[in-house]
């Protein structure tokens, strides 16, 4: 069974567990309240409830799994919040030379983790289409005649007493290559995951065209650097989800003896990605991520400068730069001062900066706190500070949701 919520919502903590009312046992809250991530906890304690944190996605314990949502205003179901999700998990890890954002597909399973997993199949499906990549990798044989080059330390070793026998060290073209080893590993630790009849006969599938590929373990798959180019960018978008699924399968979880599968994921990290995608596929190569090269100090002395700037988004339309912080948080009356001075740095000490951003999501104070407002400067010259607001539902159609962001930046 399980117990979907949102983010900061709380689950009763009682004797006696009923999920239906949400509501937990004493020892789930202990389960629960020891999971940490990067040194924070997923929950925290309140009078006599556990209180989500910003984390999303899904926790498997024994007996029932937690479902945490984003807190989006105005939805309130959890499907259309597990809609919502998914269409920002999706934009947000797909290669940015995709083609086709798949912001029109609509999920059909009713779990996170099976959902991930339908689309990582679909994915690798169209990889699939165009067969197995096959690339040249360097091997190492002991044959009966000398192919390639002969490997002179390992030969005196092995056939000093068979000198009919050559080690040789060769290329060979293969679909034994570290991309297809990935995918192997994927499908078998989604196989592993999933209770979805549909997608596990799909694994199988698959899994029997990865034969002569040799298995890897979850984490020797992540170590492989894998760059993409024109002869293997069909497999990026099937990759990038595989990495999705496999980085979060991994993530240390500590739950005392009590076995935990969990698959989280980080709001404020997932909405920054996701928006930063939505302006690449409108303004295409104009849009920088994290773009660094200024400084926020500088040594008066030594010329040394102190303190790198790294703002979310950086986009440059023709004349104009402009700059785009987003926040995972819902102000009530107006935006926290540290959100203030952090954009006033990245209007004072980034060049020819036109206007900053401030991006919260959406919610139903917006006319608390949004607004056009410009920094007060000595000098004279104001940089223009612009509070608004994404409305996170219309990205359940992509072009809808394309347009409500060129309204708010233009």
């Amino acid at each position: 069974m399980t117990v979907s919520i949102t983010e900061y919502e709380r689950l009763s903590v009682r004797n006696t567990r009923d999920l239906s009312r949400k509501q937990i046992s004493k020892d789930d809250a202990v389960c629960l309240q020891s999971l940490i991530v990067d040194d924070v906890p997923i929950f925290k304690w309140g009078n006599r409830c556990l209180i989500a944190q910003h984390w999303v996605g899904v926790i498997d314990l024994p007996e029932f799994s937690v479902e945490i949502l984003p807190k989006i205003a105005g939805m309130h179901s959890p499907d259309e919040l597990r809609k919502i999700l998914t269409r920002m998990l999706l934009i947000a890890h797909q290669a940015n030379s995709s083609k086709k954002f798949r912001g029109s597909i609509a999920p059909q399973k009713d779990s996170l983790v099976e959902i991930i997993i339908d689309i990582f199949l679909l994915s690798l499906e169209t990889y699939l289409d165009h067969g197995l990549l096959r690339s040249y990798q360097k091997v190492e044989n002991n044959l009966q005649a000398v192919k390639g080059k002969i490997v002179i330390s390992k030969q005196i070793n092995r056939n000093l007493l068979t000198p009919t026998r050559f080690v040789c060290k060769y290329s060979k073209y293969i679909s034994d290559n570290p991309l297809n080893r990935f995918f192997k590993a994927c499908l078998w630790e989604m196989k592993k995951r999933s209770r979805d009849s549909a997608n596990i006969k799909r694994i199988n599938q698959f899994l029997s065209l990865f034969d002569e590929i040799l298995p890897v373990s979850p984490k020797q798959a992540l170590v492989y650097r894998i760059s993409f180019n024109s002869t293997n960018a069909i497999a990026e978008d099937a990759y990038r989800y595989g990495s999705l699924f496999l980085q979060n399968r991994l993530a240390t979880l500590n739950a005392g003896t009590v076995p935990v599968n969990a698959m989280l994921f980080d709001m404020n990290d997932l909405y920054e990605l996701f928006i930063y995608k939505a302006c690449r596929n409108i303004w295409g190569h104009h849009v920088f991520y994290q773009k660094i090269g200024s400084h926020l100090l500088r040594n008066s002395g030594t010329g040394k400068k102190f303190i790198n700037l790294r703002p979310d988004i950086t986009i440059f339309d023709s004349s104009t730069k402009t700059i785009i912080d987003t926040k995972w948080k819902l102000p009530t009356k107006f935006v926290k001062e540290s959100d203030i001075y952090q954009m006033n740095a990245y209007a004072t000490a980034i060049p020819d900066v036109d206007r900053v951003f401030l991006m919260y999501p959406h919610t139903e104070n917006d006319t608390q706190f949004v607004g056009d407002f410009s920094f007060v400067s000595n000098t004279g010259a104001l940089c223009p500070l612009l509070i608004r607001t994404v409305d996170l539902s219309k990205c359940l159609n992509w072009k809808d949701f394309l347009a409500h962001i060129k309204s708010i930046i233009r």
